[in-house]
C-alpha cells in the first residue's frame, strides 16, 4: 500500500466537511418538521424530511470514511461506490415512486456490479448469484404493485396516496410490496443471501451493503406501507419469531472463525430492532427507526473497515490469525475495543439509546415479547464483549511497516467518534 502527502491534506477536507454539515444540521433543527410526509423541501418528485436527513448522513458519512481509502482501491471501485451512493440520496429524497424504484434499484445493481468485478474471492459469481436473484425476484414483482397502485390511487406522488384511504386499494397488494422490502433489509425468513454476498463480497461492497442498502428495505416499507406497520406487516406475532431466530443469528456467530461472516450475522441481527420499533412506536415515531438504522449503519461500516484493515496486515479472515495482528500495539487494541463496543450497542451510541426507549415503550405489548426482547438484548451484548476478552487476553508484538495503514487508521477513527458522538447532536 502507498501513502502520501495528497492522503493528508484529503483527510482535512473531509473533516472539514464534516464540521461544516454539523454546523448546517444544528441551523436546521430550529425549524426542521419531524414528519414523514412533511419536510423542508417540497415537490411532486422530492420531499427532504427528518427521515432523508438521517438516511442522507448515514451515506455521507459512509462514503466520507471511504474516501480515506480512494488510495488504495481501483478507480472502477471508487467511480462505482460513488455512483451507488448518489443512487441512495436520491431514494431517501424521492416521493415518487416510480423514481424511487429506480435509484434504490440502481444503488444495488451497481453494488453486484462491482461484486463481480473487484471481488477477490473465488466464489464471488455464485454469491453474485444470490443477490442478483433476490433483486431480481423482488424487483420485478415490486414494480409491478407500484404500477397498481399508483394507477389505482390515480398518482406516482406517494404523499397523496393515503390522503383518502378508504379501502379502495386491497391491502395484499401493500402487504406483498411491504414483503418485497423485507427481502432486501433482509429479515428472516428472506436473510439467507447476506452472509453469503458478505463473505465473498470485497470488504468496500460490505461496507455500503450493512451501511445503507439495508436501510434502503427499511426506507421502502415506511413510504409505502405506513397504515399497516404495526398491525400486519410487523405484528407482534412475527417479532417474536423474528427476536427468537435473531438469537439463534448471535449463536451461529459465535461459531463463525469468518470474520466478515461472523459481522454478517450480527448485522443481520441487529437490524431487527429497527422492525421491532416500528411495531412498537408505530408510523408516528418512526424517526426513532432511522436514529437507530443512523447508528447500526456506523458500526457495520467502521467494524467492516476495521477487518479490512486486518486483512491487509495479516491476510487471513480468521479471528485465530487475526488475534496476532489485533493484539500488536495498543492502538490497535484500543481500536478494536471500540469498534466492537459500537456493535455491541454500548452507551453512548445512539443504538443504545434507541433501544432503552423502545424497550420502554414495548410494555403495552405481551410479557413474552418482553422476555424475547430481554434475552435478545442480552445476547446481544454479550457476543462483541466475549470476542473482545479473546482478542485481548493475549498480546503480541506486531510491527505495521506499510505506512498505508494510516489510511485505514483515519477512516476507522473517523467513524468511531461519530458513533460514538451522534447522542450529542441526535
Amino acid at each position: 500500500m502507498s501513502f502520501s502527502k495528497f492522503d493528508w491534506y484529503l483527510s482535512g477536507i473531509v473533516f472539514v466537511f464534516v464540521w461544516f454539515l454539523l454546523l448546517v444540521w444544528n441551523v436546521l433543527c430550529s425549524f426542521w418538521d419531524y414528519s414523514l410526509v412533511g419536510g423542508l423541501v417540497s415537490s411532486s418528485y422530492f420531499c427532504f424530511d427528518s427521515v432523508s436527513l438521517y438516511l442522507v448522513l448515514l451515506s455521507v458519512f459512509l462514503w466520507m470514511s471511504l474516501l480515506f481509502l480512494f488510495s488504495v482501491v481501483s478507480v472502477t471501485s471508487k467511480i462505482l461506490i460513488t455512483l451507488s451512493v448518489a443512487c441512495s440520496l436520491v431514494s431517501y429524497c424521492c416521493v415518487h415512486s416510480l423514481v424511487f424504484w429506480v435509484f434504490y434499484e440502481m444503488s444495488i445493481l451497481f453494488l453486484l456490479l462491482l461484486l463481480i468485478l473487484e471481488s477477490p474471492y473465488s466464489e464471488r459469481y455464485v454469491a453474485s448469484w444470490y443477490l442478483l436473484g433476490y433483486v431480481v425476484l423482488s424487483s420485478l414483482p415490486m414494480l409491478l404493485c407500484i404500477f397498481y397502485l399508483s394507477f389505482s390511487w390515480g398518482s406516482f406522488n406517494l404523499r397523496f396516496w393515503f390522503d383518502s384511504y378508504e379501502g379502495c386499494v386491497s391491502s395484499g397488494v401493500f402487504v406483498v410490496l411491504a414483503v418485497m422490502f423485507i427481502t432486501k433489509i433482509p429479515l428472516p425468513p428472506f436473510h439467507v443471501w447476506l452472509p453469503i454476498v458478505h463473505a465473498e463480497a470485497s470488504s468496500i461492497v460490505s461496507v455500503c451493503l450493512s451501511g445503507y442498502i439495508m436501510k434502503l428495505g427499511i426506507l421502502g416499507v415506511c413510504r409505502f406501507s405506513s397504515h399497516l406497520l404495526s398491525g400486519v406487516v410487523f405484528s407482534e406475532e412475527y417479532m417474536i419469531v423474528a427476536l427468537l431466530l435473531a438469537i439463534l443469528f448471535f449463536f451461529s456467530a459465535t461459531r463463525e472463525l469468518d470474520g466478515k461472516r461472523w459481522l454478517a450475522f450480527l448485522s443481520l441481527s441487529h437490524i431487527i430492532i429497527a422492525s421491532v420499533c416500528l411495531c412498537v412506536v408505530n408510523y408516528e415515531g418512526s424517526s426513532l427507526a432511522f436514529v437507530f438504522s443512523l447508528g447500526h449503519g456506523l458500526s457495520a461500516g467502521v467494524t467492516f473497515i476495521f477487518l479490512w484493515l486486518a486483512y491487509e496486515v495479516s491476510g487471513s479472515r480468521n479471528w485465530s490469525i487475526l488475534k496476532y495482528c489485533l493484539s500488536g500495539s495498543l492502538f490497535m487494541r484500543c481500536l478494536v475495543a471500540s469498534c466492537l463496543c459500537t456493535v455491541a450497542s454500548l452507551p453512548p451510541t445512539v443504538q443504545f439509546f434507541s433501544e432503552v426507549f423502545i424497550l420502554s415503550e414495548a410494555g403495552v405489548l405481551s410479557v413474552f415479547f418482553i422476555c424475547a426482547f430481554y434475552f435478545y438484548l442480552f445476547c446481544s451484548g454479550l457476543v462483541p464483549l466475549f470476542l473482545i476478552g479473546s482478542l485481548l487476553s493475549r498480546h503480541y508484538s506486531i510491527s505495521f511497516g506499510s505506512s498505508g495503514v494510516w489510511g485505514f487508521f483515519s477512516s476507522v477513527l473517523f467513524l468511531v467518534i461519530w458513533s460514538f458522538g451522534w447522542f450529542l447532536v441526535v
